[in-house]
């Protein structure tokens, strides 16, 4: 299956959660440590741009996790308005072989494949803090746990910033459940 669908779908998975969400659950806390539901919501929405900027071969924007993205919309919508922009740029020429530059210097993973990464692991924060079926769509779910577990030690992490250690999850759990667990979530 191709990035492009493979993402498709992820963001998509993204956007129905989000669409279920209700202004009363955004104070609920999320299994992702800095966010509660509306910072998580606000977070995921200005990922997309984020992303779109990074496709073309601009460098990361931080602004844009700062500023409220939501206003008094509906995150479903307003994601899925951003997934369909960011998918467009995903499908020009060069976007998907750029590589996200590291912080000690060097090229890092794809950034389409952190783009999925992260769709897929904050739609479990999401759905988990929601109570919404966490298990994602089983194709994007699987092809980030193929990409990335195992493949992303603790001893790496504290240069990135990006997530805490590895947590225990049953062998037999549910790979969304796995890849969470993997990433520092508690399952």
């Amino acid at each position: 299956m191709s990035d492009i669908v493979l993402l498709e779908k992820a963001l998509n998975h993204t956007a129905n959660l989000l669409g279920n969400v209700t202004p009363d659950q955004y104070g609920r806390l999320t299994p992702c440590e800095d966010f509660d539901v509306r910072a998580l919501a606000n977070h995921l929405v200005a990922g997309n741009p984020y992303y779109v900027t990074l496709a073309q071969g601009g460098g990361p924007d931080f602004s844009l996790f700062a500023k409220d993205q939501i206003g008094d919309q509906q995150p479903g919508d307003v994601y899925a308005q951003g997934a369909k922009e960011v998918l467009a740029v995903w499908q020009t020429e060069g976007a998907l072989e750029r590589q996200m530059p590291l912080p000690g210097g060097g090229m890092g993973p794809r950034i389409v494949d952190l783009h999925l990464l992260e769709a897929v692991l904050h739609s479990w924060d999401l759905a988990t803090a929601t109570g919404q079926d966490r298990t994602g769509d089983p194709d994007a779910v699987h092809a980030a746990f193929a990409g990335w577990y195992g493949n992303f030690p603790d001893e790496a992490r504290p240069a990135t910033g990006m997530f805490g250690p590895s947590k225990p999850a049953a062998a037999n759990a549910p790979t969304a459940d796995r890849l969470a667990a993997y990433f520092g979530r508690t399952v």
